[in-house]
This record gives structure tokens, C-alpha cells and sequence, in this order.
């Protein structure tokens, strides 16, 4: 079974839904309000949030366009969980199960990354009409922790799982 592709549970759809939702709402929205966005907006941030490179407006398309590629790439992947390398090795019994298991973590990711970036659309024009100064204090907290949080809270529970396995055997 080296690319078969497992049903979908309602809950997986509802998320995949929710990604696409997030990317076809950011685009349209981008574009009605381009015209009002200045000539300038920010293009990177430090690490306090704080715009400190700016570039012309077209800027503002990139985020999306990339959540949009990465969001169909991690879309693919994760409907075809049989290519998801597991970082530890189960039965066969189990491995569609952990499949799954995984390949719902990749969606939820996903759906992550999309907010985030369309997050930080929002913020760059805020930014850009004066609205704001800088990214909100919470952002990278936040943005960190679902980013690394998620997988560890997936990984860690089936790592030691499999590990008090091993020592059994």
C-alpha cells in the first residue's frame, strides 16, 4: 500500500474545510482593500514585532500565495498518509491507524499555518495604514506554540508509547 489514500473522518473535512475557507476569505478581502493599503508596507519584523523592513504593497500578496502553495502541498501530502514518515516504526496492525492519526495532525497544521499567515496579512496592512506599530505582543507565543506544541503533543505520548514497548520486548 505504498500511496493509497485512507477515507477521510468528518472531522478531517471540517478541517480542510476551515483552511479553505481561511484562503478564499483572505484573497478577496486583500483585493477589495488593496487600493486603500499606502505605498509601503512592512516585509519582515523583529523579533519584538516591530516592522524594521518595508517594501512596496505588491508585498502584501506574498504571504497568501504562500500559505496558499504550502496549503496545497501539506493538503496532498496528508490525503496520502502512507508516504507520512512516522517517527517510530508500528505493526502493521497499527499503521493505518497512526496513518490517520498523523495525517489529521498535518490538516490541523495546515489550517494553523493559513490563520497565521492571513493573521499576519491583516497585521502588515494595520501596520501599513497606521492603525498599529507592531505585531501584538502575544503573536509569537502563540504562533510558536501551536507550531511546535501541535506536533509534540501527536509525537511525544506515541514516542514514549513505543519506547516502554521496546523495553518490554
Amino acid at each position: 500500500m505504498p500511496f493509497s489514500k485512507l477515507k477521510k473522518h468528518p472531522l478531517d473535512i471540517i478541517i480542510e474545510i476551515t483552511g479553505i475557507f481561511v484562503i478564499l476569505t483572505t484573497f478577496p478581502l486583500l483585493a477589495l482593500n488593496y487600493q486603500s493599503l499606502p505605498d509601503s508596507l512592512p516585509r519582515h519584523y523583529g523579533s519584538d514585532g516591530v516592522p524594521d523592513a518595508y517594501s512596496a504593497k505588491g508585498i502584501i500578496w506574498v504571504l497568501p500565495i504562500m500559505g496558499l502553495i504550502l496549503y496545497m502541498v501539506i493538503g496532498l501530502i496528508s490525503n496520502v498518509p502512507s508516504v507520512i514518515n512516522l517517527p517510530f516504526k508500528p505493526n502493521p496492525e497499527t499503521a493505518e491507524r497512526y496513518q490517520r492519526k498523523y495525517a489529521r495532525m498535518l490538516r490541523i497544521l495546515n489550517v494553523v499555518m493559513v490563520c497565521i499567515f492571513a493573521f499576519l496579512t491583516y497585521q502588515s496592512a494595520q501596520i501599513g495604514l497606521g492603525v498599529q506599530s507592531q505585531l501584538p505582543k502575544y503573536f509569537k507565543v502563540v504562533s510558536l506554540g501551536l507550531l511546535f506544541g501541535i506536533p509534540l503533543i501527536y509525537v511525544i505520548p506515541d514516542m514514549i508509547k513505543f519506547r516502554n514497548q521496546e523495553g518490554l520486548n
